[in-house]
């Protein structure tokens, strides 16, 4: 293989690695804080639980951020 296609391939990779993360991301964050946040479903969000599930999503993200630094810096790939 080329190195043009090796290129290629690891981009592939990565592209598909980024796409599964971001799934599983919404599946967990959707699963955990629907559960936490929605506590009678309807057919509508009450304001209070559209605040739970922003902050919810939030400390989510936040968290997320925290562990792939962590990680990164263990790696030696980080700042």
């Amino acid at each position: 293989m080329s190195r043009p296609d090796e290129n290629q391939v690891m981009n592939q990779v990565q592209s598909e690695l980024s796409m599964a993360y971001l799934q599983e991301f919404y599946t967990t964050v959707r699963d955990k804080c629907f559960e936490k946040c929605v506590t009678k479903p309807s057919s509508s969000l009450g304001s209070s639980e559209q605040q739970c599930l922003a902050r919810c999503c939030d400390r989510y993200a936040e968290a997320t951020q925290v562990v792939m630094r962590s990680v990164l810096e263990q790696s030696g790939l980080g700042d």
